[in-house]
């Protein structure tokens, strides 16, 4: 369940990404270093579920995330970079939650869990949950499970990402091809056209 949560965005992005004319090929152009601290921290995010606190191990995932990012970030172009800090606020959000309990606080009812159960990286809300509304609380019927605000910004900022890197290269392509910056493109054809009515400019007359 957990995978298909992860995966949703990414699909969702590709998709979209299709829809709006982008392709995958605009991932290579766009330069990602590094790449080898975000599958440590996947690495370690998996190995919390064997291990018997959450907290040290989060801090861990957190700041090689956070390197990642902080290697990539200020290379990325803006759509691309918005998108990112999208994805670090859901990231913090989350974290903050672990962080004040010392596990992901989850809505039993809304995971439709009858016996709610404590793992190494979740726990049942109760009265002492602090800021249980940035746990799991937000409820997805079809895949019974619930997912919380820092998810949710997590997936859209992911979905985006992915989009707005597709798109790039299809925005390259059409600046590369663009008829008004070739010669004897679309605006010399107009210049030759409209001459009678209006003066070309120095550099099309030259032309």
């Amino acid at each position: 369940m957990l995978l298909v949560v992860m995966l949703a965005p990414v699909v969702a992005g590709v998709a979209l990404g299709y829809l709006l004319g982008g392709r995958l090929a605009g991932f290579g152009a766009i330069r990602i270093r590094a790449l080898w601290l975000v599958w440590l921290a996947a690495g370690v995010q998996f190995a919390q579920y064997s291990a018997l606190g959450a907290r040290p191990l989060l801090a861990v995932v957190f700041t090689l995330v956070a390197a990642w990012l902080a290697v990539n970030i200020p290379e990325w172009p803006g759509a691309v970079r918005a998108a990112a800090v999208v994805i670090v606020l859901g990231a913090s959000l989350n974290g903050l939650a672990i962080a004040l309990n010392g596990r992901m606080p989850y809505d039993a009812a809304g995971a439709g869990s009858r016996a709610p159960a404590v793992t190494p990286k979740n726990e049942p809300a109760d009265a002492d949950t602090r800021l249980a509304v940035l746990g799991d609380t937000i409820a997805i019927p079809p895949l019974r499970a619930v997912v919380s605000p820092g998810d949710l910004l997590i997936g859209g900022g992911t979905c985006a990402f992915v989009v707005f890197v597709m798109r790039r290269r299809t925005i390259a392509e059409e600046v590369n091809h663009d008829p008004h910056t070739e010669p004897g493109g679309a605006s010399s054809w107009r210049c030759s056209r409209w001459r009678r009515w209006r003066p070309c400019s120095t550099r099309s007359a030259r032309r």
